[in-house]
């Protein structure tokens, strides 16, 4: 009898939080000592070890900082990516973003001396470029730092257990947690009867250009996986990759996804002559991902909504009972305390 596809992603999700539960509750994770002090180890596999109490927190990346305001942590920032402090919704959470010190970007690089003079109780870093560096450079300072590595709706909720924990509060995660499952759950019990050949397939065209893509590492292959939709670049490897025009045009996917920051002039180049065969381009599947507060392909709690969007643009006839609006609206409401709406966000997933 062949296997219905919902049983097995719950059995391989049951497999993934047996593992995480290892991982989380491991002799290490959490171990109070007699002076005051925790040991957890972090998804880098270091064993970091924290003085409570945890009041200043300093975040390097934009993700982090997105699951620190999710777990309601925001009060406790004391330094941020410097993007951070100009997004639209950590502004409209929590106003005071505005006046937390900038400490550079992970594509810039971090300003270390500007780190160290906010003297941080913790300091959550990447895994990717010079994070491990500045991880020892800080273990030598006796400054705790965690490295976190959100790529996959599993890893994104590790990713939070492990900063809740580091932070003194590991209840707060949990609550977190399940409103993200709602959400996925919810998209799998729609597409999990699709069979192999009706799922669609497609592509995901990242900030740097449409013929820069995602792999099989990142978290817009995981979107695409939940919504029933088959990642014509998951057969690449490491993050984005670039790709040629003649790549794309032989993968021909249904739909195509464009990243919020994209620019106008790349989105121009789909008029070009020899995209037009492209399935996704002749019948108008192409998109841009629709959030204008903190972009759902990025990894955080937020990047759920993205698989039931991306679910309802692939299989309307499936979804056509979901006002995706309402969705986010009850999504953002659960995290932030306020909607999306009421943010003064909005779902324009228009090319123009």
């Amino acid at each position: 009898m062949k296997p219905n596809r919902l049983n097995v992603q719950r059995i391989c999700r049951f497999a993934l939080l047996l593992l995480t539960a290892v991982f989380l509750f491991s002799p290490d994770f959490g171990l109070a000592g007699d002076d005051g002090t925790r040991t957890l180890t972090d998804m880098a596999g270091r064993r970091v070890v924290i003085k409570d109490p945890v009041n200043r927190i300093v975040t390097t990346f934009k993700p982090a900082s997105l699951c620190v305001f999710s777990l309601g942590l925001a009060h406790k920032l004391v330094g941020v990516d410097t993007s951070s402090r100009q997004d639209p919704l950590h502004l409209a959470v929590f106003p005071g973003i505005a006046d937390v010190a900038g400490v550079g970007t992970k594509s810039m690089g971090i300003n270390f001396e500007t780190l160290v003079s906010l003297k941080p109780d913790l300091v959550i870093l990447y895994s990717q470029k010079e994070g491990l560096f500045l991880a020892d450079r800080l273990a030598a300072m006796n400054i705790p730092s965690i490295i976190i590595l959100p790529e996959t709706f599993e890893t994104i909720k590790q990713t939070l257990r492990v900063i809740a924990e580091a932070a003194g509060v590991p209840g707060k995660s949990r609550y977190v947690e399940d409103q993200m499952d709602g959400v996925t759950d919810f998209v799998a019990q729609r597409v999990g009867a699709l069979d192999e050949k009706e799922r669609k397939t497609g592509y995901f065209a990242s900030a740097l250009g449409l013929f820069s893509t995602t792999t099989a590492h990142m978290v817009q292959h995981e979107i695409f996986n939940l919504a029933g939709v088959k990642n014509v670049s998951g057969g690449l490897t490491g993050y984005f990759q670039d790709i040629s025009p003649e790549q794309l045009v032989q993968w021909n996917p249904d739909i195509m996804v464009l990243s919020q920051y994209l620019k106008k002039g790349e989105t121009e180049r789909l008029f070009d002559k020899a995209l037009q065969e492209i399935r996704a381009v002749s019948t108008k599947a192409v998109y841009r991902c629709p959030s204008s507060l903190a972009p759902w392909d990025y990894p955080s709690p937020l990047s759920v909504l993205a698989s039931l969007w991306v679910a309802q643009k692939a299989y309307p006839e499936m979804f056509s009972d979901i006002e995706m609006k309402d969705k986010a609206d009850e999504f953002y409401q659960n995290l932030f305390g306020k909607t999306m709406s009421e943010m003064g966000g909005t779902l324009n997933d228009r090319l123009d």
